[in-house]
């Protein structure tokens, strides 16, 4: 089993999983929470018209204040392009549909996951399913699904 694996970064986002449906699902698990110490999540959506839509909803404003970077549209992180890379060593959960070794960047390794757990992941720090309750390591519960 994975759940329970430490994780450093978290993506969501790209052509796979960016879709306003995508963004809004991991909304609601991240509203009123906040991202984990240590832990790096990118939300990147599939298109302009994407972007302009979750910023015209607020759900620009909710990622940020669950300490989310709400990126530019593109590949990004997907296929690390450019600077977003998941360093080597680093453990990133993610909504692309790769996880071949060093896609993310050399040395990293990537689990796939929907847009709900990686997001509800972030918050605690570890691989963790958004199916019924997310708990971070103090075990308080942070993501109840209603």
């Amino acid at each position: 089993p994975i759940r329970g694996i430490p994780i450093e970064w978290g993506f969501i986002g790209s052509c796979t999983n960016g879709r306003i449906e995508d963004l809004r699902a991991a909304a609601a698990v991240l509203k009123g929470n906040r991202i984990k110490s240590g832990v790096n999540l990118y939300i990147v959506p599939g298109s302009e018209a994407v972007r302009e839509r979750a910023i015209s909803e607020g759900l620009d404003k909710i990622f940020e204040a669950a300490g989310a970077d709400f990126r530019m549209p593109g590949c990004s992180m997907c296929l690390g392009m450019n600077d977003d890379i998941v360093p080597p060593g680093a453990r990133c959960i993610s909504s692309s549909n790769r996880n071949f070794v060093g896609r993310q960047g050399p040395g990293s390794r990537t689990h796939l996951a929907s847009p709900e757990t990686v997001a509800a992941s972030a918050i605690c720090g570890f691989i963790e399913s958004h199916v019924s309750k997310a708990i971070d390591n103090n075990s308080h519960a942070i993501f109840q699904e209603s």
